[in-house]
Formats: C-alpha cells, structure tokens, sequence
C-alpha cells in the first residue's frame, strides 16, 4: 500500500545577517558583563498556513560548543546556555519575552507556536501570528529582531569555539 500526503501549506524563512557573529572577550568588564549583539539576525517569513518558528543550536558534542583551538587547561568547555537570545518585533509576538537561554536543536525554543497542536493563541492585529501572513504586508508580526548576548564569566576555559545556531520556520501540521 502506498500513502502520498502533499501539504499545500507553504512557510518561507528569509534569514538576513552577517555570515559571522563573533564575539571576542578581550577586556575583564566584557567577562564580567558580556556582549550583547543588537540585531544579529533578522529573520523575515511568509506563510500560506499555520506556521512555527523556533531556534536551537547544533554542535558536535551535545551541549558545547565546538573547539577550534583552547589557549589553556584550565576551566570547563564552554556550554550553548551561556548565549542568550532576544526576539522581538513591533507587536511583541514572541511567546518568550527577554533574554532566554540557547538549547540545542533536539530540543529547541519555540518563539512562535509549539511542538504539540493546540498552538497557543498569539494576538497580532489583523490576525494571529501563527496564521497565514507575510513580513511584506504586516511587517509588526512577520519579522523578527534577533539579538544575542553572552557572559562568560571566568569559569569557561579560554580559546576559540563555534556554535552554529538554527532558526527555522516549518508549517503547523
């Protein structure tokens, strides 16, 4: 027996940033307050249908970024809850307000929508954000400022890593 299901619900993520978001603690206050980059990413969508848009990141070792090179010994590998992360648009859609903590990919953040049908009602004039809709005609719900923020601390062991993170935008099934 052969099934075939076709979804004509349609979601379309445009991710505008720079290829590379570096973040480089050189200066103790950096360590002690961190780095937040305002508007890493803007992240722009189109839907036919209802959509969820959601972020993690994805590393070679579950949990930590990736080593390019360690300077020293000493101190623990760094972890991808240290980068914080801040969607925001002109209506204040995101279902997660503030700063929250990354998660890997396997388990990610939900800013629009869930992993489970119902989808929690998110008002947006016109319609919800979840609903069909395009960043074109109601930019306020459709497009999102992305910005990110790290403290490091003094507990991480210094050298040069890399984290790749995900946005995606899939339609509601």
């Amino acid at each position: 027996m052969l099934l075939s299901v076709k979804s004509k619900s349609q979601v379309t993520l445009e991710v505008l940033q720079d290829n590379n978001v570096i973040f480089d603690f050189d200066k103790i206050q950096e360590y002690i307050n961190g780095i937040t980059y305002m508007n890493a990413a803007t992240l722009k969508i189109t839907a036919t249908d209802g959509f969820d848009l959601y972020v993690g990141a994805t590393t070679t070792n579950i949990g930590f970024w990736d080593v390019i090179q360690t300077y020293s010994n000493i101190g623990n590998p760094p972890t991808i809850d240290m980068v914080k992360l801040q969607f925001r648009n002109t209506n204040s859609t995101s279902q997660v307000a503030g700063f929250f903590d990354l998660q890997d990919e396997s388990n990610p953040t939900y800013i629009i929508g869930t992993a489970v049908n119902p989808d929690p009602v998110i008002n947006c004039p016109l319609n919800g954000t979840n609903a069909p809709g395009d960043y074109l005609a109601d930019p306020g719900c459709y497009k999102f400022k992305v910005d990110l923020r790290i403290v490091p601390g003094f507990t991480y062991q210094s050298g040069l890593y890399y984290l790749e993170i995900n946005y995606s935008a899939v339609p509601d099934l």
